[in-house]
């Protein structure tokens, strides 16, 4: 092949439609590019040789650099470019040169390359056995085992992928940790209710205990002056009536706390508990003369 010819044709279309107008940047880097794949095939380096012609046809789409690029990836035996150049070159119609380096490329690379994807579930940077690779984009590869690095933010997770001979397979990272732990800390409530209701059935545990000794302190007062008998004073009745509204309240006072015993120890769960840990729990009842106490114990992971 005479890379000076194809050059100059390669040039001509760049410059043909105005003499006029300066050539965009597209255009000056694609000729650049082609220049330095020319120079390259020239002296015998083929790898660099595809790479920049296949770059100047990115550019500028052309045959003549297409053609040229194939040409150097075969010379070259590049399988992994040569397969990607074959790709680009079907979704062309393309003159009967092109179509038989395609065929040829995909003869002599197709049982030595597959395809490999990585998805990131967001921002991510990859690299495929040291090698910048495209996220989320199914690329070609050499068939064989691959180690794919993925950082996510400030995780670094390395995959081995191993990737047949003409099968396409896909690399996926675990979520990163801040993920991991952002997610099981919206998972639950804010622990600011379960202080609010260890509050609550604090200050009525309190109440509930003076209510209970002033209904006992009632009791022992009524059976220290008789009542009830024929002895008994007649404000026994008085003291009757008290002490049956103390017991009342103290009654449901004790309702009061063990309900709002039971709902901290489920906002405890919620809100505190780890979701991998069961959170144990105890509510009680204590007995005493006149009334009563009720008791909360929440033993949380």
């Amino acid at each position: 092949m005479t890379f000076a010819l194809a050059a100059a044709a390669l040039v001509l279309l760049c410059v043909a439609p105005s003499r006029a107008a300066e050539p965009d940047p597209a255009t000056t880097e694609a000729k650049a590019a082609y220049d330095r794949g020319a120079a390259a095939y020239e002296r015998g380096d083929m790898a660099t040789a595809a790479r920049e012609l296949a770059r100047a046809d990115a550019l500028l789409p052309n045959p003549v650099a297409l053609a040229s690029a194939l040409r150097a990836a075969l010379e070259g035996d590049e399988p992994v470019l040569g397969m990607e150049l074959a790709a680009r070159a079907s979704t062309r119609s393309e003159e009967t040169s092109v179509a038989e380096l395609v065929r040829a490329a995909r003869a002599r690379f197709g049982s030595r390359v597959g395809k490999l994807r990585v998805i990131c579930p967001g921002p991510c940077r990859v690299a495929v056995d040291g090698a910048p690779f495209e996220a989320n984009e199914e690329r070609f590869v050499r068939a064989g085992p691959h180690v794919v690095a993925i950082e996510q933010g400030t995780t670094r997770e390395e995959i081995r992928a191993d990737v047949p001979a003409g099968a396409a397979v896909t690399a996926t990272p675990k979520p990163p940790a801040e993920a991991t732990k952002a997610a099981d800390r919206s998972g639950g409530l804010s622990p600011v209710w379960f202080f609010v209701g260890l509050g609550a059935t604090a200050v009525s545990g309190a109440v509930l205990t003076a209510s209970s000794l002033q209904t006992k302190g009632l009791h022992d007062d009524f059976v220290a002056r008789g009542c009830p008998g024929p002895a008994a004073p007649r404000d026994c009745r008085g003291i009757a009536s008290d002490g049956e509204g103390a017991q009342l309240r103290t009654n449901v006072l004790v309702g009061v706390t063990a309900v709002l015993g039971a709902a901290t120890i489920t906002l405890g769960a919620l809100s505190l508990g780890r979701r991998d840990a069961p959170t144990a729990a105890q509510l009680s009842f204590e007995t005493l003369p006149g009334g009563g106490v009720a008791k909360v114990s929440v033993s949380l992971p």
